[in-house]
């Protein structure tokens, strides 16, 4: 019996098998991780929100009434959450910024 060069059925299966469940490791965890960066990447941006509200009420002598008043004298550009949540100002009491999206907090 002469044997040719190539893969059985048997052995591209099982490649196929291999790849499948490193795929199935790899992307939970690839997910995981964008969240994460998202997370922090918003809490960067409530930071400098509640940053910037403050330096407004103490030079303005009140609490901006909205987001687009921070632009450009406090923030350099409108801050976006990179998951598509909307930012919503705190309170003069002292309440931070928050984020529509769960689990994105200061």
């Amino acid at each position: 019996m002469n044997r040719t060069a190539g893969m059985t059925v048997v052995e591209a299966t099982i490649v196929v098998a291999i790849l499948l469940l490193l795929a199935a490791i790899a992307l939970p965890a690839f997910f995981q991780n964008q969240t994460q960066k998202h997370a922090a990447h918003c809490a960067i941006n409530l930071e400098a929100i509640s940053q910037a509200c403050k330096t407004h009420a103490s030079e303005k002598g009140r609490f901006p009434d909205r987001l687009d008043a921070l632009v450009p004298d406090y923030v350099p550009d409108h801050p976006t959450c990179p998951a598509g949540g909307v930012y919503t100002l705190g309170t003069p009491e002292g309440d931070p910024p928050t984020c529509s999206i769960p689990g994105h907090t200061l």
